[in-house]
């Protein structure tokens, strides 16, 4: 039996509408795509119909899964996963010299608990590599150095993969996660990671210096009211990291309603740089900044034809020449211009 024709309703009752934007609030829009299903993990029911917010340029599906009944798209979801990707492993400066990104990470984060041997001289030679400089900060979220006793929190952590790093370098870090299992994985390897979600995250008021977001903003069914809990619980001046996918990115266009950052369901809002920026500053952000994502659009182009051809999201498949060469010019042009990335990154400072 076919994915097509197995597909069932989304049960009755439990379909919210969104007649303005979830961003913005603009109720000017265009109908983006419809007839849209679940290409990623063929597990959610439902055929959904995504517009595009005239105003802030986010997509955002109408109607989509009440609060209530979300979790049915979660059934074969995957944050209870250990893994997460190195993006410093794509440099052959790092992976020819890895005592040089120890001595990178050494001199960026004093308190770093090095891996292997460091060569201090080889840090500084990559910190001169704009290219390997830039994944060694995504690999640790452009996070500042931190200070005595410093206080970080990464919600929407899966199994707690980010928290070990940011532990490694200095970080008192703790992590918040959704998902069950992925609090239990987390808390079998000794990582500190309790239950929970945005935007009520019962955490203390202005008890943390860093809040990073990997990948959950474009969950939530109210990202205005995420962003303000995290200038909650952030100190003035705190530090907040967060990644999401493009709302403008070029595989939307190339791919439409098969492109892998779309994920309905489980995708309520996929965000536009505009709309990013403007949700920030609204919410009590300040010294707003997008950086380079690194090499992420080959990973988009083979999971979207992935979509295309029906595949499972884990089964294997090899980008044509064209593609290749297409998915490496987009990765150029998002080095010199992030906001053109298949992704965001974003960093900014909770305002006074």
């Amino acid at each position: 039996m076919s994915h097509e024709s197995s597909l069932s309703e989304w049960p009755s009752g439990q379909l919210q509408a969104v007649p303005l934007c979830p961003v913005c609030h603009s109720a000017a829009r265009t109908l983006l795509h419809e007839g849209l299903t679940d290409r990623v993990f063929y597990c959610a029911p439902g055929r959904w119909t995504l517009y595009r917010c005239s105003d802030c340029g986010s997509a955002y599906l109408d109607p989509r899964p009440s609060p209530a009944s979300i979790g049915l798209a979660y059934a074969r979801y995957y944050t209870h996963d250990e893994g997460g990707i190195q993006f410093s492993d794509l440099s052959p400066w790092c992976t020819r010299f890895p005592a040089w990104r120890e001595g990178y990470l050494q001199q960026r984060f004093p308190a770093y608990r090095s891996q292997g041997p460091a060569s201090a001289w080889g840090g500084r030679v990559l910190a001169q590599i704009g290219s390997a400089r830039a994944l060694l900060e995504r690999d640790v979220r452009h996070l500042p150095t931190p200070g005595p006793a410093a206080r970080l929190v990464d919600i929407g952590c899966g199994s707690g993969h980010f928290v070990r790093i940011a532990a490694s370098l200095g970080y008192q870090a703790e992590g918040l996660e959704f998902d069950q299992q992925a609090v239990a994985a987390a808390q079998a390897q000794g990582i500190a990671v309790a239950q929970g979600a945005l935007p009520d995250t019962w955490l203390d008021s202005a008890a943390f210096e860093a809040v990073t977001l990997s990948q959950v903003i474009e969950h939530l069914h109210d990202p205005l009211a995420a962003l303000r809990d995290i200038a909650r619980i952030l100190k003035p001046g705190g530090f907040f990291w967060l990644a999401t996918p493009n709302g403008q990115a070029h595989g939307l266009k190339r791919f439409g309603p098969h492109w892998r950052g779309l994920e309905p369901p489980r995708h309520l809002a996929v965000l536009s740089p505009t709309a990013l920026t403007r949700a920030l500053a609204a919410c009590g952000f300040r010294d707003i900044r997008f950086h380079p994502v690194g090499p992420v659009t080959r990973w988009f182009y083979q999971a979207s034809l992935k979509a295309v051809a029906g595949l499972p999201h884990d089964a294997p498949l090899s980008l044509n020449s064209q593609d290749q060469h297409e998915a490496a010019s987009i990765d150029r042009r998002a080095r010199r211009d992030p906001k053109q990335g298949e992704e965001l990154v974003v960093t900014a400072i909770r305002s006074c």
